[in-house]
């Protein structure tokens, strides 16, 4: 098996702990979807432990999302040392997010619906694909900002999380029905949208931030006492976050705080992804080696999400796994079985990704063009004759109609 190395004697060990942690929450991900859309009502269960411990890991994998989207994007943007700008990252940046926007709405395309010429308004709720592309657009946008008013990116960062974070009661409890509908996908959930900018903008400003430190101290990542503040991080925002918006309170006086506080699962998730992050950290920096399949697996995320979207929800061609099975159907344990074969598919796919790819890419439209070319030989060469049989044939029905019926007349 092939292994990555994680010495701390340059830029890849990191990579590494990147990558792992990615492929962490994909896998994650995969199974999440699959038990969520697959596992029947009467089995969720809030009093069972089992399904308790399920959903709450399954909660940390949108944050651990962003937040490394963020991280990732800082650290690549700053890693060079180039002014912001003539970094090529900017506008590589920009151009990623808008990629990824596009991309997210082309995987909600319905080719049954398009040629019937309509189009779900579920097409236009956004999902993780919309948000994490605006995330790097707003990223982008901030260290612009940052570029023309100057400060520190870090603190530039650290203000755009806690904002993100703090503003969110004001999106979740006014209406957004005097707003074009497409527009107001990205701000509020009421009209179907899995994932909106506030607050998980936030998220990637959290990860910015931790970008911004590694890429100007990457030894970090590799020592014993910076996991350890992550840790010490997280715990503190898991069990005392809630106090510290009670006191914002009281300093303030700001009525959406109470909201905050009351559904406090911003602040409490970002702990839990500080507290991941550290323990991340701190194992994949003190392993000789790492399997090279979880990189690979943590490199391409994107395909696994296109990928699973397709086959679970069934959107390009109108069936896949929900429809095939049945939506929240499954007993507990073909529901298990099941999860674990829809992840070890996506694993042999992503271990096995260069061959795909070549016969999609390579080998497939290559046979295109022979049979292409077979059809045209056939077409120049035997199509006037047939042609020309086709319509003497034809041309002699009329006739032979006609002798039959004298005939049969005449005697």
């Amino acid at each position: 098996m092939k292994t990555s190395p994680t010495s701390a004697s340059g830029f890849r060990g990191r990579i590494v702990f990147i990558d792992v942690l990615r492929a962490y929450a994909i896998l994650m991900m995969l199974q999440g979807h699959f038990v969520d859309t697959l596992l029947a009502e009467p089995y969720r269960q809030a009093d069972s432990w089992l399904y308790y411990c399920w959903s709450f890991l399954r909660g940390m994998t949108a944050p651990i999302f962003f937040t490394v989207t963020g991280l990732v994007f800082v650290y690549l943007l700053l890693r060079s040392g180039t002014a912001w700008s003539d970094n090529k990252r900017v506008g590589k940046g920009l151009r990623r997010g808008l990629y990824l926007i596009g991309v997210g709405y082309a995987l909600k395309l319905c080719l049954p619906q398009l040629l019937s010429g309509h189009i779900s308004s579920w097409f236009w709720a956004t999902d993780v694909l919309h948000i994490i592309g605006l995330a790097l657009i707003c990223l982008v946008a901030i260290g612009s900002l940052r570029e023309y008013l100057g400060g520190s990116l870090l603190l530039w960062m650290l203000l755009g999380g806690a904002v993100f974070f703090l503003v969110d009661p004001y999106f979740t409890e006014n209406s957004w029905a005097d707003w074009p509908r497409f527009l107001a996908h990205y701000f509020t959930r009421d009209y179907g949208s899995n994932f909106t900018a506030v607050p998980w903008l936030g998220f990637a400003c959290w990860g910015g931030a931790l970008g911004y430190l590694l890429s100007r101290q990457p030894q970090w990542a590799f020592s014993h006492w910076f996991p350890m503040l992550l840790l010490a991080f997280g715990f503190t925002l898991h069990f005392r976050s809630g106090q510290l918006l009670v006191n914002l309170y009281e300093l303030t006086g700001w009525d959406y705080l109470p909201i905050l506080y009351n559904n406090n699962y911003l602040f409490w998730r970002l702990g839990h992804v500080l507290v991941v992050m550290g323990v991340f950290m701190w194992g994949i920096a003190r392993l000789a080696r790492v399997p090279a399949l979880l990189t690979k697996i943590g490199g391409e995320t994107l395909t696994i999400y296109g990928v699973h979207y397709v086959v679970l929800y069934g959107t390009w061609l109108g069936v896949g796994l929900s429809s095939l099975i049945g939506y929240r159907s499954l007993t507990p344990v073909p529901t298990i079985i099941g999860a674990l074969l829809f992840v070890l598919a996506h694993v042999l796919l992503i271990a096995y990704i260069e061959e795909v790819r070549e016969w999609i890419y390579v080998i497939l439209p290559a046979r295109l063009r022979l049979a292409y070319r077979r059809a045209r030989v056939w077409h120049l060469r035997y199509s006037p004759r047939f042609w020309q049989q086709c319509t003497a044939h034809f041309l002699q029905l009329p006739r032979l109609r006609l002798f039959s019926f004298v005939r049969k007349h005449v005697n």
